[in-house]
């Protein structure tokens, strides 16, 4: 049996090196096609196509790393409740495998129960990956126990009791994800100090509502709570960081008809998010906001002045975001200058951005006073908290600058996908501009 599990082990990990060539080829051809003269349409369209091939490769690779590391163990070993765990993480690992083409196909109104099902199958899969390896390592580091009660050597595979406890770690922890992903976004207020703010302007308040994510798991009842909250707050104005869709215009543009009814009285804004731009309908979603009453701020500002005093200005700029400029979807990208031009120096300036790392460009190398960011989803989900981490330079919260300005990233209203939350809260972010 041992020398069976072997091969068959073997065999997994000559896959697994497979899957990984694959994925590694995959990027190679990213970075390839975005060099190649072809009509940006087509272009954007390939690079989504070539992304998605290579996200569902590395969820494939995840897939068969547990069937070695959980499902051999299991299987070789067979017995009621055996069978009934293998059932269970033959489920997740098939549903998670769709679960991003499920969710483009039954995009609407509300969530289909099928995409609610299969993203949260997809959240389980990250947290049963995670578990394995960091048990893995444990198990690297420690060593190999030769139990000789009978249970195989842990170099083969998995005790029954090891996998039993990867699968109650992750599956509580999912379970707590999902119960603080339910929970409506809590009403974060922000008093902001700002160096050249006029004393009209005093009191400015800002609604920040990045990562709204509405598609496959969030729909139009959830948004439509939030344009309540966000109407109760009676704001100045409204800034939509970024990630307000995962889908089409045609597929829920009746989600987010709740939009028409946002209220704010110098307007609602809006800069474009990475995953506005996977949509693969840019174009369309920029023509549907403006019908919505929702401006977009792509590379550009506008001034606000005070109702009583015109000469007293607040500027409010806003930039794509930088996937924009390497999907090369028309003139789109992160062009901090452009946004700027023509702003005077002492104006006082509040710069709408997707990403945080936008906000070390802006502030390391121009006249801004606060970049109101999103983007992280203060992590969302363990390892995704890592990545966060390491790539951007602001994660979640208030940050002040060397220059004395400062950046505010948001852990936006909802999520992406998976309806989990884990060590983190959605909020509606109300921001107060106060003289400094």
């Amino acid at each position: 049996m041992a020398s069976m599990t072997t091969r068959r082990s073997a065999k997994m990990d000559r896959v697994l090196v497979t899957v990984g060539a694959i994925v590694s080829i995959n990027i190679v051809s990213i970075v390839g096609t975005s060099f190649l003269s072809l009509n940006e349409k087509v272009k954007y369209k390939l690079i989504l196509v070539q992304s998605w091939l290579t996200l569902q490769s590395v969820m494939f690779f995840s897939a068969r790393y547990l069937w070695i590391r959980l499902c051999l163990p299991l299987y070789n070993h067979p017995s009621n409740i055996n069978r009934l765990l293998l059932a269970f993480i033959i489920i997740v690992l098939s549903l998670s495998q769709g679960s991003i083409v499920l969710g483009l196909i039954f995009s609407g109104v509300e969530p289909h129960w099928i995409s609610l099902l299969s993203y949260t199958s997809l959240g389980l899969l990250i947290l049963l990956t995670s578990t394995t390896v960091i048990s893995d390592l444990f198990t690297w580091m420690f060593g190999v126990v030769n139990l000789r009660s009978g249970l195989v050597n842990s170099r083969i595979h998995y005790a029954r009791f090891q996998v039993i406890l990867i699968l109650v770690i992750s599956t509580t922890l999912a379970v707590l994800a999902l119960q603080n992903a339910i929970k409506e976004p809590m009403v974060k207020k922000v008093r902001i100090p700002m160096k050249n703010l006029p004393s009209e302007f005093n009191g400015f308040t800002i609604v920040m509502l990045p990562d709204v994510h509405v598609g496959p798991t969030v729909g139009r009842t959830m948004l439509e709570k939030v344009v309540k909250t966000t109407n109760q707050l009676n704001p100045d104005a409204v800034s939509i960081n970024g990630d307000l869709v995962d889908a089409s215009v045609y597929q829920i543009r009746q989600a987010v008809k709740p939009l028409l009814k946002l209220r704010a009285r110098y307007g609602v804004y809006f800069v474009t998010g990475n995953h506005d731009y996977y949509t693969g309908d840019i174009d369309g979603w920029m023509k549907e906001l403006e019908y919505l009453g929702v401006t977009p701020l792509r590379n550009s500002h506008v001034l606000l002045t005070h109702p009583n005093k015109p000469q007293v200005e607040l500027c409010l700029a806003g930039v794509d975001d930088t996937e924009g400029g390497f999907l090369r979807s028309g003139d789109h990208g992160t062009d901090i200058g452009k946004a700027l031009t023509g702003v005077n120096h002492g104006t006082p300036t509040v710069l709408l951005a997707h990403r945080p790392k936008v906000a070390k460009l802006a502030l390391d190398d121009y006249h801004v006073d606060l970049v109101l960011t999103g983007h992280t989803h203060g992590g969302q989900l363990f390892p995704i908290h890592l990545f966060h981490l390491v790539a951007e330079p602001f994660f979640a919260g208030l940050y002040q600058h060397k220059s004395g300005s400062y950046v505010y990233v948001s852990s936006g209203v909802h999520f992406w996908g998976m309806p989990m939350r884990l060590w983190s809260k959605a909020e509606i972010t109300h921001v107060t501009l106060t003289t400094a």
